[in-house]
């Protein structure tokens, strides 16, 4: 059983998301004598419309607020559920008051209309339902009410928390059966970061973390990377696109970092990739092998994401082409230590593979290795390539590792902590926390900090940008 349910909490991570499934779409085979290499049994359930109709939805919880999900339609059966059912209870008058309908964007009117459909032009894109191919099943959507003008829970540890526990109470989410091998989290650690936290934990057992996605406040970040190093197999820091630098790894493509559009799919690609060998019909791998690989050196679950995308068939310096998206740093250093390591390479030519060969040759330990067809970009994917038109076929190279140089991540958190509990109590306050809680995240991060360094010694003043927590 190698089935995985997937969570997607927060507006960013379902932009994210949303490119990660009209991914896994396009590998479905309509010819016949074609066949998939990936196993869609993995992350899709089959169901079957009101029609009668055979048809595939995610294995998927997606969370957010109810203004975030646009013109997204009801799902599989064409009914709200939950609005339904409680309708139905009530036997006395009913006044309703209904927002007028978020219009479909032209990518999804021709979608729906059987039209040929082009690239999306990102001016067009409003919210993240704008470009998505899937049917969801109806419990895959989780409307969380919208929050009044006068409140902002952004960063706000405590009431996110509480957010997850009325939430919970309402809907009876946690009543469901889950029947899964693996659990794959994404979230926006500001506003989704403690409803996260007490949804892992109200898992009566452990379950597999693979991404946690990281915006602003930063406190609330590392209260977070806390939790999730208690309650998850591996979990992967992502920095913030705006605070990304710019450099070689991003010279083949106009991406517009304040555009959730274009950084969602160039995350979704490195998180789609290095995810695939759990998805391939000829693996063995499973998210419980993979974090097992990466903690060869003792219990470490915090892992970095890099890559490379686009990446040239002739291109000979693969390594510094990589951008670390956990440090926000393009550099390599020999004095950080890899204790294990995952690379998933896509369409490489044979220089490529001769070029990665080169380069990896001689590490230790040895990096398990997955070449994996070029990718098929679905017409979903931004026109943010040169030429204004999405090249039919791309190359791309993902790695995922333990390393020393999360020491540098837990050593500024812990910093900051530290800070706060000087001279920023006002931010302390602001977050319903004590600042004994903040004293004793300090000394948690310090002790990460320790082991993830071991006896290598490091320069804290590399600058990596961790965002900014506000008064």
């Amino acid at each position: 059983m190698k089935e995985i349910i997937y969570i997607q909490a927060g507006n960013f991570s379902n932009f994210i998301g949303t490119h990660f499934w009209n991914a896994q779409e396009s590998y479905f085979t309509y010819e016949d004598g074609e066949d998939s290499y990936v196993d869609h049994d993995v992350s899709f359930r089959e169901g079957r419309t009101l029609k009668g109709e055979a048809t595939f939805c995610p294995r998927l919880l997606l969370f957010d607020r109810k203004s975030n999900f646009g013109a997204l339609d009801d799902g599989l059966y064409g009914a709200d559920v939950g609005e339904d059912s409680a309708a139905a209870q009530w036997n006395g008058t009913i006044d309703e008051i209904r927002r007028p309908p978020v219009s479909k964007s032209t990518y999804q009117s021709h979608l729906d209309d059987g039209e040929a459909v082009a690239n999306n032009d990102a001016s067009e894109i409003r919210y993240w339902s704008d470009y998505g191919h899937v049917m969801y099943h109806p419990r895959t959507p989780q409307r969380l009410p919208d929050l009044a003008d006068y409140e902002n829970t952004e960063g706000d540890w405590i009431s996110n928390r509480e957010a997850f526990t009325k939430y919970s109470e309402d809907t009876d989410l946690m009543d469901d059966s889950f029947r899964f091998f693996g659990l794959q989290v994404m979230n926006d650690m500001s506003t989704f970061g403690g409803f996260t936290h007490s949804f892992l934990a109200a898992f009566p057992y452990q379950v597999l973390s693979t991404l946690t996605i990281a915006i602003k406040k930063a406190l609330n970040d590392a209260l977070c990377l806390q939790g999730l190093d208690e309650l998850s197999t591996l979990s992967i820091p992502i920095q913030n696109p705006a605070t990304w630098t710019r450099g070689p790894w991003v010279d083949d493509i106009d991406l517009k970092r304040n555009l959730s559009y274009h950084t969602s799919s160039l995350l979704s690609t490195h998180i789609e990739n290095i995810t695939l060998p759990y998805r391939l019909k000829k693996s063995q791998d499973t998210l419980f092998s993979g974090s097992a690989l990466l903690s060869l050196r003792g219990n470490q679950r915090i892992a970095h994401l890099s890559g490379a995308f686009p990446i040239d068939s002739d291109l000979t310096d693969l390594e510094n082409r990589l951008y670390d998206l956990s440090l926000n740093s393009a550099k390599t250093s020999s004095i950080f230590q890899t204790s294990g390591c995952i690379d998933v390479s896509r369409g490489f030519s044979e220089a490529l593979r001769t070029s990665y060969q080169e380069w990896r040759g001689s590490w230790r330990p040895q990096p398990h290795y997955v070449d994996s067809p070029a990718i098929s970009p679905p017409t979903s994917f931004p026109r943010y390539f040169g030429s204004d038109i999405v090249p039919p076929s791309l190359s791309a190279f993902t790695t995922l590792e333990t390393t020393s140089r999360s020491a540098v991540l837990f050593s500024q958190y812990a910093k900051l902590a530290n800070d706060c509990t000087k001279q920023h109590a006002a931010i302390v306050q602001q977050m319903g926390l004590e600042m004994d809680d903040v004293k004793e995240l300090r000394d948690v991060l310090r002790a990460l900090e320790d082991e993830y360094r071991g006896d290598e010694e490091y320069a804290d003043g590399d600058d990596h940008e961790l965002g900014e927590d506000e008064e």
